[in-house]
C-alpha cells in the first residue's frame, strides 16, 4: 500500500533588486559565495570577495548577509589581507561589521 508523504521545499527566496543591495555584503544564491557588491544591473554584476574580484554576466540572485555565524570565513580571510595594499581588507571588514551590527 502507497501512501502520500509531503517532501519538505525550500522556503522561497524573496526577489530584489540586486542593484539595491550595492554596497552591502551579500551571500550569492548560485554557489554560496560571500563578497561586497561592487555594481550590479540587468547586463552583469562584480562582486569583491576576500579572495578576489568575481563578476558574472545576467541578474545576480544574491541576499544581504545578516548573520555572523555565516561569514566567520570570511571574516577570517579579511583579517588576513588587512595589510596588504593591494586590497582594501580593512575598510571592508569594518563595513561587515556595521552590516552585521545593523542586523542584531
Amino acid at each position: 500500500m502507497m501512501s502520500a508523504h509531503s517532501v519538505p521545499t525550500p522556503a522561497p527566496r524573496p526577489l530584489v533588486d540586486p542593484a539595491g543591495l550595492v554596497g552591502q555584503w551579500v551571500r550569492v544564491h548560485e554557489d554560496g559565495a560571500v563578497g561586497l557588491l561592487l555594481s550590479a544591473d540587468r547586463a552583469g554584476w562584480t562582486l569583491r570577495t576576500p579572495t578576489g574580484v568575481r563578476t558574472g554576466q545576467g541578474r545576480l540572485a544574491a541576499e544581504a548577509v545578516t548573520q555572523r555565524a555565516e561569514v566567520r570565513p570570511v571574516r577570517r580571510r579579511l583579517r588576513a589581507v588587512m595589510d596588504d595594499p593591494g586590497f582594501p581588507g580593512s575598510a571592508d571588514l569594518d563595513l561587515l561589521d556595521l552590516q552585521l551590527a545593523a542586523h542584531p
